[in-house]
């Protein structure tokens, strides 16, 4: 994600920096990992508004995001970053190497482009690149990381937000010690 300025035609536009959001698809989503959403606009199931000062906006459609990373041990390559309306993060659109050819959506970290190779791993590996998924255990500790289980299996609830990263303070047997993006101290199932 790149910041953009602009040049100086008034006082206001002197500092003002935005994001460059020219690298993202400008295409539809994927109509298979879309859903919609209905709003109430304040209403109940008669009709009357019951709680005031509620409606408008623009109409979204949702986005289906793998929190789980399920597909393990085969790689996946990065089809399209995408915006998303529902989360301050951008999403990336992932085609695994499987029998079916799987898309998924999944949170898009910094640093990671169009055409790159994301993998969810049980083991320990080699290298580390930008999008690889794996246990706490088998993390360098002082490593910032981002979606989080709580337990193994249950899906990302910790560090989803654009910006939001935990820091792996250390691995002691089952438990690992991370430190959130509050600056609380919690620890968490290693695997």
């Amino acid at each position: 994600m790149a910041l953009k300025t602009y040049k100086p035609v008034t006082s206001t536009v002197r500092h003002l920096v935005g994001i460059d959001r020219s690298d993202l698809h400008k295409g539809a989503p994927v109509k298979t990992l879309t859903e919609g959403q209905s709003r109430t606009g304040g209403r109940n199931n008669h009709g009357h508004i019951t709680t005031r000062r509620r409606g408008g906006g623009h109409k979204k459609l949702y986005r289906i995001v793998d929190f789980k990373r399920d597909i393990v041990d085969i790689p996946a390559t990065v089809m399209a970053i995408e915006y998303d309306p529902y989360r301050t993060a951008y999403i990336a659109l992932v085609q695994y190497q499987d029998a079916e050819n799987t898309k998924r959506y999944i949170i898009a970290p910094d640093g990671l482009k169009k055409g790159d190779t994301v993998i969810t791993l049980t083991k320990r590996p080699s290298e580390f690149p930008v999008g690889t998924c794996l246990p706490l255990k088998f993390i360098p500790p002082a490593q910032k990381i981002f979606c989080l289980e709580m337990q193994p299996g249950k899906g990302a609830q910790i560090a989803r937000g654009a910006g939001a990263g935990a820091q792996l303070v250390g691995v002691d047997g089952e438990m690992a010690t991370v430190k959130m993006p509050s600056g609380e101290i919690r620890m968490i199932n290693a695997e």
